[in-house]
């Protein structure tokens, strides 16, 4: 119920910025709304004859709707009565802080009431039964329970900041709510380790920033051993089923260029007038063009413990090709464009290290996994 009265706040914000007066919200029952239309369509026309009649019959109707809600709901025995009351009390509040801003509307109620005293009590009473609820929880004593016991204390904290010890209980219920999870080391040549490592603790700092669930957490073999985690929920297992790094493509081609219509000189004509030569240049190409290929799969697997049960598999492939163009030619120049110019210009570089090739093939393989894994971890 809380969250449906936030959500209907955050849609009256919606409402204000149309520009109508109310009328129709009015008109449908909901006089919330047309309430805070009416006020803001009387802070750009103070002398809006209907925002002003909307105002009038909308307020005062607020006001009973909301009075009949809160005694309804008090005489009931609901268990979170006193929060969806406090939510009420917030938007007649509300609506009397918007009045209060809009001279207009305050000259149609000059005695604006604030429900203050009766908010300040409610939330005491919100704040004591999400804590009482919070302990029943905590009595259940499973991992959902305690999440529910977290979202208990988190509201309660809300509600009256630093009520009794909520905040230890609040870090004691996500503790027990908290789903672990081990990422294992990835096995590779040891000349890799270093690449592997640096790909390995990419994931894991992602996971660790953009939490898909603040309930799952996600630790190495040697953090976990440090932080005393003796038993873990999951084992999250990532080894490459195959890899290359760096196989050598060489590749020679040659073409035989030619251009029409290129200035090549002057031609005197018999009246002795000089004009320009234009005809075809020749050129023969040679482009040397060296490709390393770095590829590799993958494997992704997730393991529920205990029992070493597989609840997920899945393979990504990546690939990155760095190479190297230059050349050589005969001939004309002017044969040539740009590009080939420039190929010709180039010069033989040397190829990146093995460990860069790693760390570059792996780039879409981390770009795969990582929403992969934030999807899947969403669900704990």
């Amino acid at each position: 119920m809380r969250t449906n009265l936030t959500t209907s706040i955050l849609i009256s914000c919606l409402f204000l910025m149309s520009c109508t007066s109310g009328k129709k919200a009015f008109e449908h029952g909901d006089y919330y709304n047309a309430t805070l239309q009416a006020v803001n369509r009387l802070r750009s026309n103070p002398n809006s004859d209907k925002a002003i009649q909307a105002l009038k019959d909308s307020y005062p109707m607020s006001l009973t709707y909301f009075q009949g809600k809160i005694d309804n709901t008090l005489s009931t025995n609901t268990p979170f009565k006193y929060s969806e009351v406090e939510g009420y009390y917030e938007m007649l509040n509300h609506m009397a802080d918007e009045i209060n801003r809009c001279p207009a509307a305050l000259k149609l109620f000059p005695h604006l009431n604030y429900y203050t005293a009766e908010l300040d009590q409610t939330r005491k009473l919100a704040a004591d039964e999400q804590y009482t609820s919070g302990l029943a929880n905590e009595k259940l004593n499973t991992r959902l329970s305690w999440k529910e016991a977290y979202f208990n204390y988190q509201k309660t904290d809300k509600l009256v900041a630093g009520y009794k010890d909520v905040k230890n209980r609040m870090d004691e219920a996500l503790y027990n709510a908290t789903f672990r999870v081990i990422v294992e080391q990835i096995k590779v040549p040891v000349k890799y380790q270093l690449s592997s490592d640096f790909f390995l603790n990419q994931i894991i700092e992602y996971l660790a920033h953009n939490r898909p669930n603040e309930f799952v957490a996600y630790y190495s073999p040697e953090s976990a051993k440090k932080e005393g985690i003796k038993n873990p929920d999951q084992v999250l297992r990532m080894n490459f089923d195959d890899f290359v790094v760096g196989q050598v493509y060489d590749k020679e081609s040659v073409k035989e260029l030619s251009r029409d219509s290129v200035e090549v000189g002057t031609v005197s004509l018999k009246s002795g007038e000089k004009v320009k030569a234009y005809n075809t240049v020749k050129a023969k190409l040679t482009v040397n063009r060296r490709e390393l290929i770095s590829n590799g799969i993958l494997d992704v697997t997730i393991i529920d413990l205990p029992g070493d049960k597989v609840v997920s598999q899945k393979k990504f492939p990546g690939q990155f090709i760095w190479f190297a163009e230059w050349g050589s030619f005969n001939g004309d120049e002017r044969a040539l464009n740009d590009n080939q110019r420039a190929i010709c210009r180039h010069k033989s570089i040397p190829a990146p290290g093995p460990q860069d090739l790693f760390i570059d093939f792996t780039k879409p393989i981390f770009n795969q996994v990582t929403p992969f894994l934030k999807t899947f971890y969403r669900q704990y």
